[in-house]
């Protein structure tokens, strides 16, 4: 047998060369050697696949016996990159190990002194909560700084007062430290008016009662503006007014009830909650569109712009009493008569007498800290969800946010356990405590401003808990509609903290207690599945610049009191010094069960964001919604559109088209296998991300364009800057944007065809967002 030529080039290695040489001169072993590389060749490969099975096998077998078989006191998991989807059994050993008398702790410990942002107190529990959390094991854990302007009330010497003065004889005075928050200094004298809320509608009436109010002291109840009473007092200045006292009425805050704290959980005549009246709310009002860092330029010119000019002072109800029995005339409507037991007249003090109010407050430039702590994904490092609340409060902060804060740190620990056994999620996870809160979310907005470009990109969910646990009924939730299934199925997940139902999920008592009827609304609907009431996100905290401005996907949870039975907007003590840890103890949660089971739900909904391969968000959620409020404007406004020639046929055609792109979309994203589809889902993911963003204001909404005295007609539940359908006054969902519009006292063709027009954009681009709008043209 003749060897076979050796066709290699000349520049071949020696060995190479040499080695084929020595073959050829020996034919036999020629062949034999042929046969051994033969052979070798087909089972190497499958030697080495079977190799790599066996001990891949006996090390996913190792790491599933610690996953599963760990006690709770030592969780280990499996490996993020392993983790292509979630996994119920680990989701549930990580929520046995948290531990209610964790959480306790941490809110005693969270609650020993007031800690307004920007004191020492302040710092010092920053500090603290930021050295806790380097224990845990977070991959990392750091604190931004911002400054910015606060505002503190003067507590020693020249205090607060308030005085009534009659033939030189102080017939009342009250002083004390409570105060508004950015209330200007100073003294007025006059007459005293009683407006009610200080609602819009409160001064018509009082115009139209030609009841005089420049130059007069308004005394106003607290309520009915949430968290807003910055409107109060502008509408109290655009009527002349000198001055204003704020005051909390029974009616509003005690539900009827007459015996009060100590011995119950309503508040008492002497509590006095503390406010915020700068007339716009978010952020360092001198850095409005960018970050309050070192040596940021501050306008101050700006910031007075959003400053209040009359002095406010808060007083409780029992010293309001005092005020209010000395008014004689003019008999206010019933509906203004709250639950103290005087005559709610409106003006007029006996025996000639005058108010003067003294407020002395200082503002000033403070630093302020937010802390964080970081669990890096290991397959979506990019993708941020985030866990939030905040370490400052006005008082104690027993319920808010000391409720959100001890449970969001007891989740921080219990992660962390994880990522010291090596386990990290597939996208990272940020735990966000804000400072400055109760000044307007300054804390939180200067953060979003600084790092606006990214969010908008990486994002995928804010998780708010702050008031966390306002009572022991109920689980509550406001969210975006992207995020009511993760909400649903976390809380399904849950066992519900009631003794008396140990069958039951958290989901099951939340439908049993606010049953919300999905009525079919749009074409196809046809079930008629009752699910738990999902109330829409408003002004709450940090959630709201992330919702309205980036179109975040946002929720607030809570464990509530039961809001059928009492007709309250607040827990009773909400910003007074009562709110401490013995209150949440003895009248809330004395076991602190119910903190565990919110503790719970929020990993369980934070484990389904950050480790499944597909996103649990829907984009068909949106379908119903938008239908109902595009129905909810027709049938309310029809003779009214009808009159002024305004069509909605274009809105009705937009949110078909996006009807149909949504269903398309779900129906191909559900059937993507997971490991034959990695790219396709990351794709369709990113989709879902952008999809909300859809709905924000674009640059030619300019609501400040509308005249001033037109936009202080807008009722306070429709005033927005957002697109979203969202769900006001009880059951009807409505496009805020379109009623705010129709609402204008001069309300014309084109207000409402501009609004019409910029919600057509919306859903289009939401379209769009789904469909490759930009490739394919308008589908």
């Amino acid at each position: 047998m003749m060897p076979e030529e050796d066709t290699r080039d000349e520049t071949d290695d020696k060995t190479a060369l040499d080695f084929n040489r020595d073959i050829a001169n020996d034919p036999k072993r020629t062949c034999m050697q042929r046969h051994k590389f033969l052979v070798l060749k087909i089972t190497g490969p499958i030697l080495v696949t079977i190799i790599g099975i066996f001990f891949g096998y006996l090390i996913r077998k190792h790491v599933h016996e610690k996953a599963f078989n760990c006690n709770s006191e030592d969780i280990v998991l499996e490996a993020g990159l392993n983790l292509e989807h979630y996994n119920p059994a680990v989701s549930r050993k990580l929520r046995a190990s948290l531990d209610a008398g964790n959480i306790q702790e941490n809110l005693r410990n969270l609650t020993k002194e007031a800690h307004t942002a920007g004191t020492e107190n302040g710092h010092t529990l920053a500090y603290f909560i930021r050295d806790r959390m380097k224990t845990f094991g977070l991959d990392s854990v750091y604190d931004e700084t911002y400054k910015v302007l606060l505002s503190y009330p003067v507590t020693t010497g020249n205090k607060s007062r308030v005085s009534l003065i009659a033939n030189g004889t102080k017939i009342f005075h009250y002083e004390g430290s409570p105060y508004s928050a950015y209330s200007p200094s100073g003294t007025v004298k006059g007459d005293l008016v009683y407006a009610n809320y200080g609602l819009w509608d409160d001064f018509s009436v009082l115009s139209n009662m030609s009841v005089n109010l420049r130059d007069k002291i308004l005394i106003m109840r607290y309520g009915k503006v949430k968290n807003w009473d910055f409107q109060k007092i502008s509408n109290a200045q655009r009527y002349g007014a000198a001055g204003a006292i704020l005051y909390p009425d029974p009616a509003d805050y005690n539900s009827g009830n007459k015996i009060v704290y100590p011995k119950t959980w309503w508040l008492p005549g002497t509590a006095v909650p503390r406010s915020l009246v700068r007339l716009w709310s978010w952020g360092d009002p001198a850095t409005l569109s960018y970050a309050a860092k070192e040596g940021a330029h501050r306008n101050d010119a700006l910031g007075d712009v959003t400053m209040p000019t009359i002095p406010v002072l808060p007083i409780g109800y029992g010293d309001a009493k005092k005020l209010m029995d000395a008014l004689t005339s003019t008999d206010s409507p019933e509906d203004w008569h709250g639950g103290l037991d005087t005559s709610y007249k409106i003006e007029n003090l006996k025996d000639g007498a005058k108010i003067e109010l003294h407020v002395n407050n200082q503002r000033d430039i403070k630093e302020i800290k937010n802390i964080f702590g970081v669990i890096k994904g290991d397959l979506e490092p990019d993708k941020y969800i985030i866990l939030g609340s905040h370490h400052d409060s006005f008082t104690k902060g027993g319920v808010d946010p000391g409720t959100g804060l001890s449970i969001l740190l007891e989740l921080a620990e219990k992660f962390g356990q994880l990522v010291k056994s090596g386990w990290h999620p597939r996208r990272t996870i940020l735990f966000a405590i804000w400072d400055a809160s109760e000044f307007g979310n300054l804390g939180s907005q200067e953060w979003i401003e600084e790092h606006k470009k990214e969010l908008l990109s990486r994002l995928v969910a804010y998780i708010n808990v702050a008031a966390a646990v306002t009572g022991n009924f109920s689980f509550t939730a406001q969210a975006n509609q992207l995020m009511k299934r993760v909400i649903f199925e976390a809380t399904k997940a849950v066992p519900c903290p009631d003794p008396s139902h140990p069958e039951m999920s958290v989901y099951a008592m939340w439908k049993h207690n606010y049953p919300d009827s999905n009525i079919p609304s749009y074409p196809g609907d046809i079930s008629k599945q009752v699910v738990p009431k999902l109330n829409d996100i408003q002004s709450v905290a940090e959630c709201t610049a992330l919702h309205v401005f980036l179109g975040i996907p946002v929720m607030d949870v809570q464990y509530s009191y039961d809001t059928n039975k009492y007709k309250i907007e607040n827990y009773p003590v909400h910003g007074t010094m009562l709110d401490d840890f013995n209150y949440v103890k003895k009248f809330i949660d004395p076991n602190f069960k119910v903190h565990k089971t919110l503790a719970e739900v929020l990993a369980e909904v934070i484990m389904r964001l950050a480790t499944t391969q597909k996103l649990p968000i829907h984009p068909v959620d949106y379908i119903s919604m938008l239908y109902q409020a595009y129905n909810y404007t027709l049938n309310t406004h029809r003779q009214w559109l009808v009159d002024r020639g305004i069509s909605l046929e274009y809105l009705r055609e937009a949110i078909h088209r996006f009807d149909l792109a949504a269903e398309y979309f779900q129906d191909t994203y559900d059937k993507l296998n997971a490991s034959d589809h990695f790219f396709e889902i990351m794709q369709m993911n990113n989709k879902l991300l952008e999809l909300p963003r859809a709905f924000v204001a674009p640059n030619v909404l300019d609501i400040n364009s509308f005249d001033a005295s037109e936009r202080q007609h807008i009722p306070t539940e429709l005033f927005s800057y957002s697109m979203y359908p969202v769900n006001k006054q009880g059951d009807k969902v409505m496009f805020q944007l379109l009623e705010m519009a129709i609402a204008l006292p001069k309300s014309s063709k084109d207000h409402v065809d501009s609004a019409v027009s910029i919600l057509v954009t919306a859903i289009n681009w939401a379209t769009k967002v789904l469909t490759d709008g930009a490739l394919n043209g308008r589908r």
